[in-house]
């Protein structure tokens, strides 16, 4: 049954639309670990030798091996090859990893079925922290309810209540119902009932009416259970939202499996030496295989080729296999149980510190390994001005809801104001740069889109906010410029965003005040970090013309553009500003210049795009000031 889980989780991370449901092995895993722990500890429970500290040992003896050897690989890997804000964020999940947090750390960052997750090396072991936290609390409910006779009604209890968590939180909260340990137990505890039950491999150790009827048509049972699990793998998807009900299909398709025993048909076939073999070196084989894949996939920028996600397989299977036969084996007879738990435990803590470490550092941006391309690398890091903005914040009463608040100077009045989303961050630096030469005090607030009259409806917290960015902006009698920027496109069909972007305009001019609409930056198809040479690792996608095409650009925003010249052609007071005239000849638009890259993401300037933006922007200023002063 281990192949069965693992081979499914395999091909659906390698070739989604070849089984779009494998990830539900996981789910047959939880049962799978459910029903043989709690038949070893409800064991030792009746025979009256059990212990909390023998049990943690044997846990520690039994995942740390693997683990440990799997992330410290990782992190080599990393070493010479991630990125700066890579490396941070693996040793994040390393740290997270040896605590067994790993599923709490990212309900809190990525959607498992999110793109983003791809690239996170070892998202995988949230599956751990699941079994782990479990087996925290698990252990100790069984001994008090079997030392009452209460075992089986326990398990029962604590499953409904984790379903119903489960199906309760499935809409309103996906991620943490996904991640939660309180919304998977059930499916653990569904093997822990087939345990307490004593449903299991032997006939004469089955009682009651269930067992008998399960040993009884055992045969059926299992076909059942197989055909349970098919129809997991085929039906479940990540457009579906999971658990919820459909984890009902690989959790009873394994239970019944289980339940069916050794002797029943489709177990026989299970049993067979080839998936006797898989299921052997499931466990090693499930932590290898994520991070190839998912470096290939950082590596590559993009998805690899199927031959390059094929061969990442077969490498996790080589390597599953030597971790069994030259880690795991070995380390079953090195020295005393008690030495073991020492030595393993001590790596784990090394580890741990390991992660932090490389979380605190920033990803050691100096590292020699990466050090011919750590300019370019330093273009991926946002930067962020903390004290100023909290200082922009508490002066102008702003709580977190305003995402951006910076201010040239924060205890003078501001007279220059920029409002908009993400892309009016993006020049900030730039133009404060040149407002800031002239003696001017230039604010920069923003949340969404800077139309006025937008909150009823976006029905969007942040848009809500930013009206009050807005009518700062317009009342503030110091304030006599106020530039616009946002990523928002218009299109025929949004007629609310023309009469509001309209409505914002006709303020501000018939209040006096000078406005500048800044026009958005060229959006590239490609992760702009695929420009960047990995230190030793050939790559098929690092690009040499790290470049678009200025048409392509055009093309793309043309509609926008046509509506843009209807709105500020009456408005002709109204200055524009275009970046891609400083980012584009007249047939490239150039991602990286001078050594570095002008962006951080696919549509976002890098710090270094920022002031090459924002000397193009002072030189039309300073030529407009020009031609105003000779006339």
């Amino acid at each position: 049954m281990r192949a069965l889980a693992v081979i499914g989780v395999l091909v659906f991370h390698a070739f989604p639309g070849a089984l779009r449901g494998g990830f539900t092995g996981v789910d047959i895993f939880f049962v799978i670990s459910g029903f043989l722990i709690t038949r070893i500890v409800a064991g030792e429970i009746a025979a009256g030798h059990f212990s909390i500290a023998a049990f943690y040992g044997r846990r520690i003896q039994r995942i740390f091996p693997a683990l440990v050897l799997v992330m410290v690989a990782c992190i080599a890997f990393g070493w010479l090859a991630l990125f700066p804000d890579e490396l941070k964020m693996l040793g994040k999940h390393v740290f997270g990893g040896t605590a067994f947090l790993s599923n709490i750390f990212l309900w809190q960052e990525v959607g498992y079925f999110d793109t983003a997750a791809e690239t996170k090396p070892l998202l995988h072991l949230w599956s751990l922290g699941i079994e782990e936290q479990f087996y925290v609390l698990w252990p100790l409910a069984l001994l008090w309810s079997a030392r009452r006779g209460k075992a089986l009604a326990c398990a029962a209890v604590l499953a409904v209540l984790s379903f119903a968590v489960n199906v309760g939180g499935l809409h309103a909260f996906p991620s943490a119902t996904f991640y939660s340990p309180a919304s998977r137990a059930w499916e653990l505890l569904a093997g822990a009932l087939l345990a307490c039950a004593a449903l299991g491999q032997h006939p004469a150790a089955t009682a009651g009416l269930a067992g008998r009827l399960l040993h009884r048509y055992r045969h059926p049972a299992s076909v059942l259970g197989l055909l349970l699990v098919a129809l997991a793998y085929g039906l479940a998807s990540k457009e579906r939202a999971f658990p919820g009900w459909w984890a009902l299909l690989p959790v009873a398709g394994a239970v019944l499996l289980i339940g069916a025993g050794p002797q029943a048909c489709v177990n026989r076939v299970l049993g067979s030496r080839p998936l006797v073999a898989i299921g052997i070196v499931s466990y090693p084989l499930y932590l290898w295989h994520w991070p190839l894949l998912s470096f290939a996939q950082i590596v590559e920028s993009g998805t690899p080729s199927a031959g390059l996600r094929a061969a990442a397989l077969a490498l996790a299977l080589l390597l599953a296999w030597a971790t069994w036969r030259l880690v795991e084996r070995p380390l079953r007879t090195w020295r005393t149980p008690r030495a073991r738990v020492a030595l393993l435990s001590a790596a784990m803590l090394a580890l741990a510190a390991g992660g932090a470490l490389l979380y605190l550092k920033d990803g050691l941006p100096r590292r020699a390994a990466i050090a011919t391309s750590e300019r370019m690398q330093k273009a991926l890091v946002l930067v962020e001005d903390v004290a100023n903005a909290a200082a922009c914040k508490q002066r102008y009463g702003f709580d977190t809801l305003y995402k951006y608040c910076l201010q040239t100077w924060p205890d003078r009045a501001p007279t220059v104001a920029l409002v908009g989303d993400s892309h009016a961050y993006h020049v900030n630096a730039g133009l404060q740069a040149w407002y800031g030469s002239r003696g001017e005090n230039m604010v920069m607030f923003g949340t969404r889109i800077p139309y006025w009259g937008l909150d009823p409806s976006i029905g969007d917290e942040y848009q809500a906010v930013t009206q009050r960015m807005l009518e700062l902006a317009l009342e503030t009698p110091s304030i006599h410029t106020v530039l616009l920027s946002t990523a928002a496109k218009l299109s025929d069909g949004n007629t609310v965003h023309i009469a509001a972007l309209r409505e914002t305009l006709r303020r501000y001019t018939q209040a006096g005040k000078q406005v500048i609409w800044l026009h958005d930056v060229p959006a590239l198809d490609f992760d702009p970090r695929s420009c960047i040479p990995r230190a030793g690792i050939p790559s098929s996608k690092t690009r040499r013309d790290c470049s678009i095409a200025r048409a392509n650009f055009e093309r793309g925003t043309a509609d926008h553009e046509r509506l843009m010249r209807a709105i500020l052609a009456d408005f002709p007071m109204v200055q524009q500003f275009r970046p891609a005239e400083y980012l584009c000849d007249r047939q490239r638009c150039h991602v990286a210049a001078g050594g570095t890259l002008m962006y951080r993401d696919n549509n976002h300037l890098s710090y270094e795009g920022d002031l090459r933006v924002g000397a193009g922007f002072a030189a039309e200023q300073e030529a407009r000031l020009h031609r105003t002063t000779t006339k």
